[in-house]
């Protein structure tokens, strides 16, 4: 059976009113939501992460294990705690502050065994970071060179480096061993200073990554864009900017992939018909997650 090995920061978000009273704590980020919701569909994932041996770290874990996501490729540190991010009104608001304490051993993991045609979903702050960069690139590389389909979320908080042309390197870098690469127009405007896919695609990302998909939430539609064709579909309901819904929609591409035994030269040439399909199972799995998500609080931005 194909492996889905996720590659991300195991962090949890705190939203807090402007009072400063609780809405809701939940496991952060694009990468460890859709690993929870491609293993409830079945399907063999593994977390290569770190989280502190401490409450909170736990609970991620725990989350992870309970959806039914190997967690044996996740390193418990001692010296330190599991980052928070906390949140006035929404998840991804302007209003963020961060809680850290990352000891300086970085990405101390077991290794997963990486077979040909299995998904590696790698992204975020974490996959840029010079604190864990050494080692994981050469689990990404590790990965390529196994002919893996890389599939990588650029997207971070600006927050976290304020300076793009600081971590350009790596991102390029990244962008240069992916198959597929998935974006919001957020991600292209702190990235490549347009939130125009098609530019962003044409002048910036295809020249290392055959493949984009973008979610714009600002005119309700995802999009699938590579050399040769594209398409677009509208997004049903408002809760796209969300992490939640973006989440669902990141494991519904990757379970397409991985139901379709996709291999690396496959994403080279995805015909109209795939590429249409992927954007229907991506909008599939994103109704299916606000159906079952009755709290409020998550799915604001």
């Amino acid at each position: 059976m194909k492996k889905i090995i996720c590659i991300g920061e195991c962090a949890i978000d705190l939203v807090l009113d402007n009072a400063g009273n609780t809405l809701g704590a939940a496991p952060a980020g694009r990468i460890v939501n859709a690993a929870a919701a491609l293993a409830c569909k079945g399907h063999n994932v593994i977390m290569a992460s770190e989280t502190a041996a401490d409450p909170i770290g736990q609970s991620i874990v725990d989350m992870l294990q309970k959806s039914g996501v190997d967690t044996k490729s996740i390193d418990r540190f001692t010296e330190g705690r599991t980052p928070i991010n906390a949140y006035i009104n929404n998840i991804g608001s302007s209003q963020m502050i961060r809680y850290e304490n990352y000891p300086p051993e970085a990405f101390d993991i077991i290794w997963p065994r990486i077979d040909e045609n299995d998904i590696i979903l790698f992204g975020g702050f974490y996959t840029i970071d010079a604190r864990m960069r050494q080692r994981m690139y050469k689990l990404l590389i590790h990965a390529s060179e196994r002919k893996a389909i890389l599939v990588y979320l650029p997207g971070f908080p600006p927050q976290r480096e304020p300076r793009i042309t600081r971590v350009m390197p790596q991102i390029l870098e990244n962008l240069e061993i992916s198959n597929i690469v998935i974006t919001r127009n957020d991600d292209l405007k702190i990235i490549f200073g347009t939130s125009n896919e098609n530019d962003a695609f044409s002048n910036h990302i295809s020249f290392y990554c055959p493949a984009l998909i973008n979610i714009n939430p600002e005119d309700n539609s995802i999009s699938f864009l590579s050399r040769k064709n594209s398409e677009r579909i509208k997004i049903n309901g408002d809760n796209s900017k969300s992490i939640t819904w973006q989440a669902a929609a990141v494991a519904g591409i990757v379970d397409f992939i991985a139901n379709n035994d996709f291999s690396p030269k496959d994403c080279d040439s995805i015909s109209s018909q795939n590429a249409n399909e992927i954007l229907q199972n991506a909008l599939t799995f994103a109704a299916n997650s606000e159906k079952q998500n009755i709290q409020s609080w998550k799915l604001n931005p």
